[in-house]
């Protein structure tokens, strides 16, 4: 089977029925000819439709996946990324809006390109958690906006757990400030009630921790924990000589 060849798209339209063949070919177990086809379907499409037309497309293709849970289809396919080609246009469109701080461009940057590997700014041309927070602190910052910033302070305070009570993977310092950060959200702005619970968590499990430390372990971390009705499944550390 062959998959159908670029023919001039030019419209929204055309845009999604040349991811759709990719989508056919690629599910029906024709990887190789799917990426070869949508490599081809992407730069015929950029070259042959004006850059106003291009940033529409992508504009209504970024809102569609990032505030409308549309395109499923496509993100669940692979690693869960946007195809190469396609990631590289949608790139581009993104960069230069969050270049000039554009929203809701840069949450929706962050929601495609901030967690997973991004081959496209190899050397971090952009600090992805700044161009949140940036996001966060503009004026048209909403409550999607507000849900990722905080859900991202909650995963500092996640990684720094981690090793729970052998060591904290991040500093004093580090832990102050994301706790200052915290607060200032919770003072600012409505997070769900879901995110509060897990942030009090977290500062109930840190408190544990550090009162663990100064007493020199000589006070049992798990049943500070359960004191303070919380409970602590560590992660088994493994050591190599």
């Amino acid at each position: 089977m062959e998959i159908g060849e670029y023919k001039g798209h030019n419209t929204y339209e055309d845009w999604m029925s040349g991811l759709t063949l990719y989508l056919d070919g690629y599910e029906k177990g024709l990887k190789k000819q799917a990426n070869a086809y949508i490599s081809k379907f992407v730069t015929g499409f950029e070259h042959s439709v004006s850059k106003e037309d291009l940033q529409s497309v992508l504009e209504q293709f970024c809102r569609e996946i990032c505030d409308e849970g549309k395109h499923s289809r496509l993100l669940n396919r692979g690693n869960g990324s946007l195809p190469y080609d396609i990631g590289r246009v949608v790139w581009n469109y993104l960069k230069s809006q969050c270049e000039s701080e554009s929203m809701p461009h840069m949450r929706w940057a962050f929601q495609l390109f901030g967690k997973n590997y991004n081959p496209f700014n190899p050397q971090l041309e952009l600090d992805m958690f700044q161009i949140l927070k940036k996001a966060y602190e503009h004026k048209e910052c909403d409550q999607k906006t507000v849900d990722l910033y905080f859900s991202e302070i909650l995963e500092q305070l996640y990684w720094g757990s981690h090793h729970f009570p052998e060591g904290c993977i991040i500093t004093r310092d580090t832990y102050e400030k994301t706790i200052k950060t915290a607060e200032s959200v919770l003072a600012e702005k409505p997070v769900p009630k879901k995110l509060q619970k897990i942030y009090i968590y977290y500062c109930k499990l840190y408190k544990c921790f550090y009162e663990y430390k100064e007493s020199g372990g000589e006070k049992n971390f798990f049943e500070l924990c359960e004191k303070a009705g919380i409970t602590y499944k560590s992660i088994p550390t493994y050591y190599y000589q």
